[in-house]
């Protein structure tokens, strides 16, 4: 229901641009002159893409071409982005002769949805040239597909040594069902003790607490698991049964089913909502004070169910009180509601109210915010995006 809530300060797919750039320019130690052009380019490109100008766009991206050769990652984005997968494929290809080895991985991903399979894994092992957690973790899943068990988990455990979160959290699970605990365990210790662990999220934590806990805590993730079987396939009546006798273990599962039903329709995942916040669910309650704002555009509404949330302890639905002030210019009282989830690990709330103490002048706590999320382990929502962006 939250899509601004992923949002730093540009779009994330801007940010991922700006990711392989720098990494670019730092590969070829090309000029600053160049590297400011060719930035301003993408810039541009990205704007006119927003605009639905995809014509604009492309004349853009073919000029960034006399400034670095990376430009043919970013139109083969804007090709696939217009569904013309011939042309995005042809340029990923260029990207990938000039060593943009993410463009391999999409090329990868591009073969494995056509059936491919055998040009598929060529194309992301040359994808895992980068040393990246993020692109070894797409080889590992596509392994995952192919129901090669041994396969998938060697290359899980090697994106996990990469701090890729997701990978350590699906490894969780593998060592989950072989019963593997001391395994576990160490998954466990990676994702709430390391420092710079990318894209952990608060479910993953808590479900490994649920893999190592009661037996009705397992039970109670058992049955999670089965019914997100059945919303990968769209079967929400199936799913909404499980996850009612989910919810007989823990509460919990009455906010599952509230947030399967966020694809469907923002109405009834309300509905649900409210089922959940009265069976005690307090973060429920920010869900939909988040409904009434941005969908609603009802302020002292969404003010009421948030506070209702924190009211009942839930630390996080404070972010959506800092999103209120700061769209209203009132930097000062942002800060303060976004500064409580940025002291509960949450990356992307540290750096808005780093972002937001600059532009109020305090370099002080400015500072403080950026080394605090590189230096306190246990960080949750981390990705290169966001890491990219504290450098503006």
């Amino acid at each position: 229901m939250r899509n601004k809530k992923y949002i730093v300060v540009v779009s994330g797919i801007l940010l991922i641009l700006v990711l392989v750039t720098l990494i670019y320019f730092k590969n070829k130690n090309i000029s600053y002159a160049n590297n400011e052009k060719f930035y301003e380019l993408l810039l541009t490109a990205e704007e006119y893409k927003i605009k639905g100008n995809y014509e604009q766009a492309k004349k853009t991206l073919e000029e960034s071409l006399k400034y670095s050769k990376t430009g043919y990652y970013y139109l083969g984005m804007l090709y696939s982005d217009i569904n013309e997968e011939r042309k995005a494929r042809k340029a990923y290809e260029q990207a990938y002769k000039y060593k943009v080895f993410e463009a391999a991985t999409l090329i990868g991903e591009m073969e494995e949805k056509s059936g491919n399979f055998k040009e598929a894994e060529k194309w992301y092992k040359r994808g895992i040239k980068n040393n990246k957690g993020l692109s070894i973790f797409a080889l590992a899943m596509f392994y995952y597909n192919r129901n090669d068990k041994e396969k998938y988990k060697i290359y899980l455990r090697q994106a996990a040594n990469k701090k890729e979160g997701q990978a350590i959290y699906f490894l969780a699970k593998v060592y989950y069902k072989e019963k593997n605990w001391e395994e576990l365990k160490k998954c466990q210790k990676q994702i709430l003790e390391e420092k710079e662990i990318y894209r952990v999220k608060d479910y993953m934590k808590k479900d490994i607490e649920y893999m190592l806990g009661t037996e009705k805590e397992k039970q109670y993730f058992n049955l999670t698991e089965e019914a997100n079987k059945f919303v990968e396939k769209k079967d929400y009546e199936k799913a909404e049964k499980i996850f009612l006798e989910a919810a007989k273990l823990n509460n919990e599962g009455y906010y599952e089913i509230a947030k399967m039903y966020v694809d469907v329709s923002n109405e009834k995942a309300v509905e649900k909502y409210k089922i959940a916040y009265e069976k005690g669910v307090a973060r429920a309650a920010g869900d939909i004070g988040s409904y009434y704002y941005d969908e609603k555009k009802d302020v002292e509404m969404a003010k009421k169910w948030i506070q209702m949330a924190i009211d009942g302890g839930d630390i996080n639905s404070n972010f959506y009180l800092g999103e209120i002030y700061e769209d209203a210019g009132d930097l000062r009282q942002a800060l303060k509601y976004y500064s409580i989830p940025a002291n509960n690990k949450k990356a992307i709330a540290m750096s808005i109210a780093r972002s937001l103490a600059s532009e109020l002048g305090d370099k002080k706590l400015a500072d403080y915010w950026y080394n605090k999320i590189f230096s306190e382990p246990g960080i949750e929502q981390l990705s290169e995006q966001l890491v990219i962006g504290l450098d503006k």
